[in-house]
């Protein structure tokens, strides 16, 4: 059959799921209301559906992600959100979020325009920045710190050259005489005190006077008690030799993980753009050196084990005080599964000694058993499986999981082609 050009255009558009808004952009100024009549007689026409507000040829499985090629996903997401297939997904308990490459780009330029060649440049937290200065093959020494070995594992690939290095170290633990002295420290911590305060003793006495120290924090209402942190934070600064030197407000853009889509989605908050969330950049100078002990955190940090099955990533708390003969059960601790927050506020989270990479969290009686039962699920030795129930719970939760991840990437993927050129 002959198409004139629009419906050709309209047709070419709608091999994948489109909304209006999309092709009303990608139309070339063709006028709306008569972009609508096209879309219009084609349904008619039975070339093309809508199918949950999205216009795709009829053909097409609406129950199918919306991109199909895998490598174009991932390319699609690399423009915009930081080394997006590189890391692991992020987990609920990491403290983590994946960086714009907007942002990741003010950044890479933060450090060329106040840095000279060949300086020392420290990042603690900061894996996505490691990568962009390593692909970008800088010529100041850069040495990243951090824990989480999949990540570490990640980064050790893109390293071509010898002045990057990565120190493989828990930042609440590490002696700062082993990593050194450094003209610039950048930091993304966790935004809560206690993980605010040993992130800034352990930078203060990393780099050298003169030098500078770059912290994103949050902006004043990520949560009704930032004003007066914020305060705190940069009075503790100044008692570390630190002067505050400038303050950019959302500046810095990070993407929505997964968890927090799954959180938002049983909370029912809908129409949440993918990079809302955003943070400020701080800049201190170190004018003084001041011996200052290092802050107690102890009691904040805890020890979980994790444990992956396909996609999903398991962490689970020890409980030292259960006896290994308890029976193996496990227990919702919100009706849904999913906990629908990820407020750090939530005195539901106290509860929880398993945690999964979609914000669903549960107690389990006897984790021991527990762990042991993940870990025959995943090597597929299914004939030492006692828990048969729990087992079935595990496998349905992978399987919810894993579902939800493909949703979550083509919501991803339609919201930020509805908002990027």
């Amino acid at each position: 059959m002959e198409f004139n050009y629009i419906e050709s255009l309209v047709l070419r558009l709608c091999k994948q799921p489109r909304s209006f808004e999309y092709l009303s952009m990608n139309a070339q100024s063709y006028d709306p209301t008569d972009l609508y009549k096209t879309l219009k007689v084609l349904e008619k026409k039975n070339f093309i559906t809508n199918f949950d507000g999205l216009w795709c040829l009829k053909n097409h499985d609406p129950n199918s992600t919306i991109i199909n090629n895998a490598d174009a996903k991932a390319k699609f997401f690399n423009e915009h959100i930081g080394f997006f297939a590189l890391f692991e997904k992020p987990h609920p308990l990491d403290f983590e979020w994946r960086n714009s490459v907007g942002s990741l780009d003010f950044l890479v330029k933060h450090i060329e325009c106040s840095t000279f060649d060949n300086d020392r440049i420290l990042l603690l937290g900061f894996p996505t920045l490691f990568a962009a200065t390593s692909l970008k093959e800088m010529s100041q020494h850069i040495t990243l710190v951090d824990k989480n070995q999949p990540v570490i594992k990640d980064l050790e690939k893109l390293i071509s050259k010898d002045n990057f290095n990565i120190v493989e170290a828990d930042i609440f633990k590490v002696d700062p005489d082993l990593l050194g002295k450094y003209q610039m420290v950048i930091l993304d911590p966790p935004w809560y005190s206690p993980h605010f305060y040993d992130f800034i003793w352990l930078a203060a006495k990393c780099v050298e006077i003169g030098g500078s120290i770059s912290i994103s924090i949050p902006p004043i209402n990520a949560r009704p008690s930032i004003p007066q942190e914020r305060i705190q934070w940069f009075s503790f600064c100044q008692e570390n030799g630190l002067c505050l030197e400038n303050l950019y407000s959302q500046k810095l853009s990070y993407a929505m993980p997964f968890f927090e889509f799954n959180a938002f989605r049983i909370a029912g908050v809908k129409d949440v753009l993918p990079f809302w969330r955003k943070g400020d950049l701080a800049i201190f100078k170190k004018t003084e050196n001041i011996e200052t002990l290092r802050p107690l955190v102890n009691d904040v940090i805890e020890e979980w084990i994790e444990i992956q099955i396909d996609t999903v990533r398991f962490r689970i708390k020890m409980d030292k005080t259960t006896g290994t003969k308890l029976p193996l059960q496990i227990h919702s601790i919100v009706d849904t599964e999913i906990l629908p927050s990820i407020s750090a506020r939530d005195i539901r989270r106290n509860e929880a000694n398993v945690w999964t990479s979609g914000n669903r969290i549960y107690k389990v009686q006897n984790s021991a058993k527990f762990v042991t039962l993940l870990e025959h699920i995943k090597s597929k030795k299914f004939e030492k499986i006692q828990e048969k129930d729990v087992a079935k719970q595990i496998e349905l939760i992978i399987k919810f999981e894993k579902e939800e991840y493909n949703n979550y990437l083509d919501w991803l993927y339609h919201e930020m082609e509805r908002h990027f050129d």
